[in-house]
């Protein structure tokens, strides 16, 4: 099957935009600190921060995926931000199983911050975060790169729009 562009750089941008609207909407008595997850969520982050009003910025980098294939989660990264006491964000690609955003979230819950809020570009229709705030839900698309997702062999994230793959790539 051929890969085909299933969101274009336009309704990214549109949607990252009204993620950051809301977010910014919301009051904090002191500057949130938003937290990249590596790889995947670099340029989605990138966009997003660019959009927020005032924030601290840190990057942690956890790996659950060898090719396409999930396993065991492994921190590879942590941040260096003291953030007790402090609103954070976490920022990640998709929520599917949410096992690397509850492993992350367990983690950061031990240095206290006031509140861990996740936040991703995508979210499967049957995967549920009661606090997740999410730009798109996907129904039944295939593997997903571009725009900080990468295909089996590591290449592809810095296309500036979403392709599904499927089957052989």
């Amino acid at each position: 099957m051929k890969p085909q562009v299933l969101f274009t750089e336009t309704e990214l941008k549109n949607k990252v935009g009204e993620i950051a609207y809301s977010l910014n909407k919301t009051k904090h008595e002191q500057a949130p600190v938003f937290i990249c997850v590596l790889n995947g969520a670099f340029m989605f982050f990138t966009d997003l921060v660019k959009h927020i009003n005032e924030c601290k910025i840190d990057f942690i980098q956890a790996k659950s995926y060898t090719g396409t294939t999930q396993g065991e989660i492994k921190l590879l990264k942590d941040i260096t931000t003291d953030v007790k006491g402090k609103n954070v964000y976490l920022i990640d690609d998709i929520f599917d199983s949410g096992n690397t955003i509850r492993f992350l979230t367990k983690h950061l819950a031990f240095k206290e911050p006031k509140s861990i809020t996740p936040i991703t570009l995508f979210k499967k229709w049957y995967s549920h975060h009661p606090e997740l705030i999410y730009g798109f839900e996907l129904q039944d698309e295939s593997w997903l790169i571009g725009y900080g997702l990468d295909d089996e062999k590591g290449l592809r994230r810095n296309l500036k729009h979403i392709v599904g793959l499927s089957g052989e790539n």
